[in-house]
């Protein structure tokens, strides 16, 4: 007996699934309800595009997501019988009380949050990043994201400067600045995601990929400026170049 679920899986004698010719979820074999399994619902459905890069399933007892920012999984106390999509994209979704994105359970009502841009939002009186980490020792006078659009995962205070919601070790806000020559518009490999920034201490290689801002100890920081060269963006001081944040000796 085969039960076609759709976006190519297919449920075989109620004892596993197919996806295309490929057996998944194994692993959940003995919690999935077989009989009950279905998809509830693929981004597919909104974007009108055919491809299913996140798609919820359900049975009599689950809720599962399985998409490009998680491995299949099941949603931790959502109900099938109330579950909700609010926004496919940044996979929101509602049940049982809680609000989710994609399967992490958010810490508050998201029906109070301000999004402040892609990765940074407001709750009352808490900031978090990525929906689900809240900003420790922030102070939300002075909280700005000086480049919201291009470098999304950057902020800062009057006495931190935050990088993916953390501080970064003895920045100093009040002088940190991405040199303007990654900003002006010309085009080099990586443009959208690394970037070159220095303060009154020192220098940084700032990755919005990355997990981590790389600190650079320049021994002649005044005389640290980017330049691209045959489309590479390249840092330089008197002593070295940088390129992806490496140093070479000139």
């Amino acid at each position: 007996m085969i039960k076609d679920l759709g976006h190519g899986y297919k449920i075989i004698d109620n004892k596993f699934i197919l996806c295309y010719d490929s057996e998944v979820f194994k692993k959940f074999y003995k919690t999935i309800d077989f009989e009950t399994f279905v998809i509830v619902a693929t981004n597919a459905e909104f974007d009108n595009d055919g491809f299913a890069s996140t798609i919820y399933f359900a049975d009599k007892n689950h809720v599962y997501i399985q998409s490009a920012f998680t491995a299949f999984s099941i949603i931790e106390d959502a109900k099938p019988d109330n579950f909700k999509i609010i926004d496919i994209q940044k996979g929101y979704t509602f049940s049982n009380g809680n609000y989710y994105r994609h399967d992490d359970k958010m810490p508050f009502d998201l029906s109070k949050a301000k999004h402040l841009n892609n990765y940074h939002i407001q709750v009352e009186d808490q900031l978090y990043f990525g929906d689900v980490k809240r900003i420790e020792n922030v102070d939300l006078e002075s909280f700005t994201i000086p480049h919201p659009e291009l470098i999304e995962n950057l902020a800062m205070d009057k006495d931190h400067v935050f990088f993916r919601g953390e501080i970064i070790p003895e920045a100093d806000p009040k002088t940190f600045k991405i040199l303007d020559e990654c900003l002006d518009g010309t085009y080099y490999l990586e443009c959208d995601n690394a970037f070159y920034a220095k303060d009154n201490k020192q220098a940084y290689f700032i990755r919005t990929i990355s997990n981590e801002v790389k600190a650079i100890k320049s021994k002649s920081l005044n005389d640290f400026h980017f330049k691209v060269i045959n489309e590479r963006g390249y840092a330089f001081d008197k002593e070295y170049s940088y390129y992806m944040g490496k140093r070479t000796k000139l």
